[in-house]
């Protein structure tokens, strides 16, 4: 299985909480175990001198305009299936 730091149950449902790193190109995930928001991992920027740091890209399920860049190393929920 993916690299999983801890499992956890939050209102009868169990997440996996896992860096964003291990997860694959297109899985969902969560940024909190309670939020109602699902994102899609999407693809890999390289750090560069005028953008920063290295990020994923990262979609809201809900709405294709929304998109927000995370760090590799941040720590995100994953459904426990």
């Amino acid at each position: 299985m993916r690299n999983v730091v801890r499992t956890e149950i939050h209102h009868g449902e169990t997440f996996n909480v896992l860096e964003l790193r291990s997860l694959k190109q297109g899985d969902y995930f969560r940024r909190k175990p309670n939020a109602k928001t699902e994102f899609i991992r999407g693809h890999y920027n390289r750090k560069c001198k005028w953008e920063g740091a290295a990020n994923f890209c990262c979609n809201d399920t809900e709405d294709m305009n929304r998109e927000i860049f995370l760090k590799p190393s941040t720590l995100v929920f994953v459904e426990a299936y």
